[in-house]
């Protein structure tokens, strides 16, 4: 998966990794979601195809939500004080849940039902082609379905191929050097 930001994410400390998935990612996908599923009741009139395209992503919106959730509540607390106590050479008492790999491989089975529902989004919509004499909110609501599109594909992205390997060997490390409790 390319990357097409102006970032070098892979030079970025696993700390900021997650600052930005949080930042950027999680506040787009809150603030976006909302007006895309607006933008759809408005325009789906009558269109079966948008009226399929509606029911997926407000699917995809309310699982994203509750995935958000177990990052913010759950997992990312837990690697920030992974990623400080290995900073300060600390002890650390391990997850709750033995190893963090077990909440990442439910974090990445997410990611990956969200990137099979955002495709068949993308198929719906003829990858995001607006029809002749299509109004104004039709294609702004194709426009931001893309970018949604391709900012979930950067955020899982950064997750799966940087935070969440960067910390499995970190955490692995962590156990390695006996600062596991």
């Amino acid at each position: 998966m390319m990357n097409k930001t102006k970032f070098d994410f892979p030079e970025w400390p696993l700390d900021l990794l997650i600052d930005y998935a949080l930042k950027v990612h999680h506040r787009r996908i809150r603030e976006n979601g909302p007006v895309i599923l607006g933008l759809l009741k408005k325009v789906k009139a009558g269109n079966s195809v948008l009226e399929e395209v509606e029911q997926l992503f407000e699917q995809s919106f309310a699982d994203l939500e509750t995935h958000l959730m177990k990052e913010e509540n759950v997992l990312f607390p837990y690697l920030y004080e992974l990623f400080e106590a290995s900073q300060k050479k600390h002890s650390l008492e391990q997850m709750h849940c033995g190893t963090i790999s077990n909440p990442i491989r439910v974090m990445k089975d997410d990611h990956q039902g969200e990137l099979e529902r955002h495709v068949r989004i993308a198929l719906l919509t003829n990858y995001y082609a607006t029809p002749d004499g299509a109004s104004d909110d039709y294609r702004q609501l194709n426009s931001m379905l893309q970018q949604f599109f391709d900012d979930l594909r950067e955020h899982i992205h950064i997750e799966n191929e940087l935070i969440f390997p960067g910390f499995e060997k970190l955490e692995q490390q962590w156990v390695m050097n006996g600062l596991a409790l």
